[in-house]
């Protein structure tokens, strides 16, 4: 069995909405062919995005993304080993601009310290995926 992970990463959004348009385009299509499914989640002044898939994968997308320049100050939080993905559905789950989301972001975002408070890193996972049961 290949050795699957999840990574969670958060981002300061320079990005347009043309700009994320197009980010979600080429993303499902890029995932889907590499095996990778997640979420991504664009509030008024961050990004946050789960990736799951095979680790060389999910890396390889990790290197393009800490490239792009419609985002900055990259910051993984979450990389690990996973049995279960819990995107398996989407190779980008997108529900537009999530405004209300920008304090659970910029908590782990300004924290001190360089290890997350599990808390703030439960609500912004569950709230992820809460957009992804939307979309159904």
């Amino acid at each position: 069995m290949k050795m699957e992970c999840s990574l969670l990463y958060i981002s300061q959004k320079i990005a347009t909405l043309d700009d994320i348009a197009t980010i979600v385009e080429i993303s499902r299509v890029r995932n889907a062919e590499l095996d990778v499914t997640g979420a991504l989640v664009a509030s008024r002044h961050w990004f946050a995005q789960i990736l799951e898939g095979p680790a060389g994968s999910v890396d390889a997308l990790m290197t393009s993304i800490s490239r792009d320049l419609r985002h900055r100050d990259v910051q993984i939080l979450v990389y690990e080993d996973i049995e279960e993905r819990q995107f398996p559905d989407w190779s980008l789950a997108y529900n537009g601009s999530a405004y209300f989301v920008d304090g659970l972001i910029e908590v782990l975002a300004v924290r001190t310290g360089t290890t997350p408070v599990p808390y703030h890193l439960h609500r912004l996972i569950q709230c992820i995926a809460e957009f992804t049961r939307r979309l159904h």
